[in-house]
């Protein structure tokens, strides 16, 4: 999905060392060059990028960073138009902590392909990571709202957490029932949305959609300090108890149980 409308059915080119003999039409016409050697060499470029972006994703996947890196680095370096190489080394830099780094990458994905979905998807999380929301929002609804995306129900979800993070409860809430509704069977719509309920007051529906979220998933920190909130509110004693003995239980050194340690349970 990564490579959505770029990268796809990318094969292993034979002899790609020749593409890097020099830059494209470099010869004079005095030499027999012509328009049609120069797109061909440009050609063999774009392919060459296409196989080290592939590459580079595969690396990616399999936790071999450094390698990753260095493909997809060869990869601009043989066409620099190609969005599916930037967008690969955004995730990259972004995985590592490089977020102004990545934010250039994700810019040059987006302005080399700006109908890709999935790109627009993914520079809108970061663009949400680092506050500018409306921007944000604007890519998020171009992904969501494109036919020809085949996983719009993430684009919804990552637009309902965008909208929590900007402490618009209400338009999040909307955007994890279009999801879930569109599909998503994913545990941060799930739980996205009893949080959204909870913060509109309507903490008895939160309880019942957390106990379709505790039927269906394994709890994280995270959830179980969203349903520690919901139990507080609508005073299921029980609830509170279960839920900060399994927070405390498995999740011993996370953020959220030394939260609850330090309030002292209250």
């Amino acid at each position: 999905m990564m490579l959505q409308r770029q990268g796809r059915g990318l094969w292993m080119a034979l002899g790609l060392a020749l593409v890097a003999g020099g830059p494209a039409g470099c010869a004079s016409m005095g030499e027999g060059s012509d328009v049609g050697q120069i797109e061909r060499s440009t050609g063999k470029n774009r392919q060459a990028a296409e196989v080290n972006t592939e590459l580079a994703s595969g690396y990616m996947r399999e936790g071999e960073l450094k390698v990753a890196m260095e493909k997809v680095k060869r990869a601009i370096a043989f066409d620099g138009s190609y969005a599916a190489a930037h967008h690969v080394h955004a995730l990259l830099l972004d995985r590592l902590g490089e977020e102004e780094e990545a934010g250039e990458a994700y810019r040059k994905a987006h302005r080399f392909d700006r109908d890709n979905p999935g790109i627009a998807n993914n520079y809108a999380g970061y663009l949400c990571r680092v506050g500018e929301y409306e921007r944000a929002q604007a890519l998020f609804r171009s992904a969501y709202e494109d036919p020809l995306y085949e996983t719009r129900e993430y684009a919804l979800v990552n637009s309902g957490r965008c909208y929590q993070r900007a402490g618009e409860s209400e338009k999040a809430l909307e955007q994890f029932r279009r999801a879930i509704d569109a599909g998503s069977n994913q545990p941060v719509a799930v739980l996205g949305m009893a949080r959204a309920l909870h913060e509109q007051g309507e903490s008895e529906e939160a309880a019942r959609v957390m106990e379709r979220y505790e039927s269906r998933f394994r709890h994280t920190p995270e959830s179980l300090a969203t349903a520690i909130e919901i139990d507080k509110a609508v005073g299921d004693d029980a609830a509170l108890a279960n839920h900060r003995l399994i927070l405390r239980g498995r999740f011993p050194d996370s953020p959220e149980a030394k939260e609850q340690q330090a309030g002292g349970s209250q």
